[in-house]
């Protein structure tokens, strides 16, 4: 298994979310609202990088991402650190 990437950044766009991905591989990306505790929810399925997230959050929401990486037979082969950003006004 190789390194598991994940980058976050602003745009006016939303929030751009890159990451590794091996070419069969499926990526899952999970998006929560830290200051809540919510739990993980799924946002996009076997996503391609970028992802871009364009929910709209109240200024100064906290948010934190990750994705996890599957096989083609959908087993389970790691994750991503956790990025976080908080929304401005």
């Amino acid at each position: 298994m190789h390194a598991i990437k994940i980058e976050l950044t602003l745009t006016p766009a939303g929030r751009h979310i890159a990451f590794s991905k091996e070419m069969l591989e499926k990526v899952h990306v999970y998006r929560r609202v830290a200051s809540e505790g919510a739990a993980w929810e799924q946002v996009a399925v076997n996503a391609r990088s970028p992802f871009v997230d364009t929910h709209a959050f109240p200024p100064g929401t906290t948010v934190e991402y990750h994705v996890q990486h599957f096989n083609q037979q959908d087993a389970y082969e790691g994750h991503s650190n956790i990025v976080r950003t908080t929304i401005g006004s």
